[in-house]
């Protein structure tokens, strides 16, 4: 191989390492990763079987996002101890879903709800389920309304599920919390049959109720910062090599 070759391969190299995998990870304040969120968890939501008489459809809540992100950042594959969210000003508790994965491109918002959907092995008759179906549960927790996810690329790895640099970690919080012990997450019945003044829309509840301190997604400027910082750090890491080249 050539120097010239070498050196576009090992540019190559730099500029996926180094911006391959962090450049793309949305934040929570990202229109487009907000709406994805909200269309995959109501999507499923309205497709509850047995049909559910007053499950509610879920919008997006900052709070619970950065509660989300907090979460995230830890890099443990581990749900946290049931505890009150102390900073948000309805919700005393909240829920929460965990997806992992390796590497980064393996995640989509839609392949990690549908995964906790895929643990719909539950018995409303009975109260219980074959397997695992904490996820599902919390899904399809009727009377959650509001919601906030974050996703985050672990470079070290995620205690108790992957030392690779791409480990990957989603999650989600609920308010108000779901899959209480002995609960059922919601009651089967003629779909909507109990939104009462609720508009009835897809087969749930619709609580577009927004309350003063959630003001619905925020701009794309702060996310704009982001990406003009990681290409800058990439055109250095560029800069470095073509001149490591030139004087060795």
């Amino acid at each position: 191989m050539d120097s010239l070759s070498c050196l576009v391969l090992r540019i190559s190299v730099l500029l996926y390492g180094t911006c391959g995998v962090l450049a793309p990870i949305p934040g929570i304040s990202e229109p487009e990763f907000i709406r994805r969120c909200v269309l995959a968890h109501n999507a499923h939501r309205s497709r509850a079987s047995p049909t559910t008489a007053s499950l509610r459809s879920v919008s997006w809540d900052k709070e619970l996002a950065k509660g989300a992100r907090d979460r995230a950042r830890h890099c443990k594959a581990s749900h946290g101890p049931s505890m009150p969210h102390f900073g948000h000003p309805l919700f005393g508790w909240m829920g929460e879903n965990i997806w992992l994965g390796v590497p980064f491109s393996a995640f989509s918002v839609e392949n990690a709800v549908q995964r906790w959907n895929n643990e719909r092995a539950y018995s409303l008759k009975n109260n219980n389920c074959s397997r695992l179906c904490g996820h599902y549960g919390q899904l399809m927790w009727s009377t959650s309304f509001k919601m906030g996810c974050a996703v985050n690329v672990c470079t070290k790895g995620i205690e108790n599920f992957s030392t690779h640099p791409e480990s990957t970690i989603f999650v989600c919080n609920y308010g108000d919390t779901g899959h209480v012990h002995g609960v059922t997450p919601y009651i089967s019945g003629v779909a909507c049959s109990g939104c009462g003044s609720e508009i009835c829309r897809n087969n749930v509840c619709r609580h577009d109720w927004f309350p003063g301190w959630d003001y619905g997604p925020t701009s794309s400027a702060q996310s704009f910062s982001y990406w003009l910082i990681y290409v800058g750090l990439c055109l250095q890491g560029v800069c470095w090599l073509l001149d490591f080249y030139a004087t060795h």
